[in-house]
């Protein structure tokens, strides 16, 4: 499979969108995996690949709320690079490698959300007097850089999980077929379980049990008819 300057040039500013999405800018859930996997498929060709990393990528999200001051992953520019890796390849061999490339991208990004905020933290501070009597100069200040550092943020990310995921294609390291198929069922069982244990965590009352049987009950009623 071919991959042009033109589509890694898309695939960046896609993955630089997705992290502006986060937190700071659009907040349109265009950061969600299972919204970014399936873009970046698109824009290399494979759309499938796309929906398959997003998909699973998605359900370890789900846990995660991304409110004030607390500690999460970045899944944006994580997807689009897991993506990429697997991208006109066997699925079977390699979504769990694509998986764990992604979570393992998603964590290093999340530890530079506190970066970020702390540099936006000192342009308030040199701010504050300017701030507290209202100057309009000052806001504006404080809101273009802070919008600014969560955009070399994003686009750093986005650099390094296309970097990441090219390298590793241009190494050719694509797992055993064997070792692969058993990080693919590994991967499927550990989003499951990411699943169940929010459900678990989440459902406290009655009717919140009663709704998670009524979908349980029509998914396997689904996957019975298929």
């Amino acid at each position: 499979m071919t991959i042009t300057l033109l589509t890694l040039g898309l695939l960046w500013l896609w993955a630089t969108i997705a992290g502006l999405d986060l937190v700071s800018v659009l907040q349109t859930l265009t950061s969600r995996p299972l919204v970014v996997g399936p873009v970046a498929g698109w824009l290399v060709g494979d759309v499938e690949a796309g929906l398959r990393v997003g998909a699973v990528l998605e359900l370890f999200a789900l846990d995660v709320v991304p409110i004030g001051s607390s500690k999460y992953p970045d899944f944006g520019a994580a997807t689009v690079g897991a993506v990429l890796f697997a991208a006109g390849t066997d699925w079977t061999v390699t979504l769990g490698a694509a998986v764990a490339i992604g979570v393992a991208l998603a964590t290093l990004g999340g530890t530079t959300l506190p970066m970020a905020r702390r540099a936006t933290a000192a342009v308030i501070r040199a701010e504050a007097t300017a701030l507290g009597e209202g100057d309009p100069t000052a806001i504006r200040t404080v809101h273009v850089r802070g919008l600014g550092h969560e955009l070399v943020r994003s686009a750093g990310l986005g650099l390094l999980a296309l970097a990441t995921a090219l390298a590793l294609r241009s190494l050719e390291l694509w797992p055993h077929p064997g070792l692969g198929r058993t990080l693919t069922n590994i991967a499927l069982a550990g989003a499951a379980w990411a699943v169940a244990h929010g459900a678990v965590a989440s459902a406290r009352t009655g009717p919140r049990w009663r709704w998670a049987a009524v979908g349980l009950a029509a998914g396997t009623l689904v996957a019975w008819q298929r």
